[in-house]
């Protein structure tokens, strides 16, 4: 079809159970000081510097909202215009994301159910978020309704 721009995900019918998708980020100040921003969450974890150093952490630590926003940017890239909807996601936290740390970011596909009537299927995701010293940080899940064609 004339003008149609070519596919960049990921079909449902291109996917295996076992299939990992993943990329490795360094948060930074310039993430943490947008997300203050763009959440209206401007909690001293997050945004206090000097008070942070004789709290719980001893400093501030990356907005968990942020720190879910990155691992769900993961399979929106690699599904992109496939992805019709996130069905279901959830996040657990495991040990505190601080300003700098370089994470990978990885999810593996657990399960594939076809839905024919979509033309694609329900992809079931589990996914770990590891910091360079491979400590985990957070561990999630979620399910995603994935097509065969472009959506648009």
């Amino acid at each position: 079809m004339e003008g149609k721009l070519p596919r960049i995900g990921k079909a449902f019918n291109e996917l295996k159970v076992g299939d990992i998708l993943s990329e490795t980020i360094t948060v930074t100040e310039t993430h943490v000081v947008r997300a203050a921003g763009l959440f209206n969450d401007y909690n001293a974890l997050h945004t206090n510097a000097l008070d942070m150093k004789n709290a719980r952490f001893g400093q501030r630590i990356v907005h968990g909202a942020l720190t879910f926003s990155l691992m769900v940017g993961v399979y929106s890239k690699a599904f992109h215009d496939t992805d019709i909807s996130t069905v279901e996601a959830s996040i657990k936290f495991t040990a505190p994301v601080y300003i700098n740390d370089t994470i990978t970011m990885e999810w593996t596909i657990t399960e594939l159910d076809e839905k024919p009537k979509l033309n694609g299927g329900l992809v079931a995701l589990s996914g770990e978020i590891r910091n360079s010293e491979g400590t985990v940080q957070a561990t999630l899940e979620a399910k995603i309704l994935v097509g065969n064609e472009m959506i648009f």
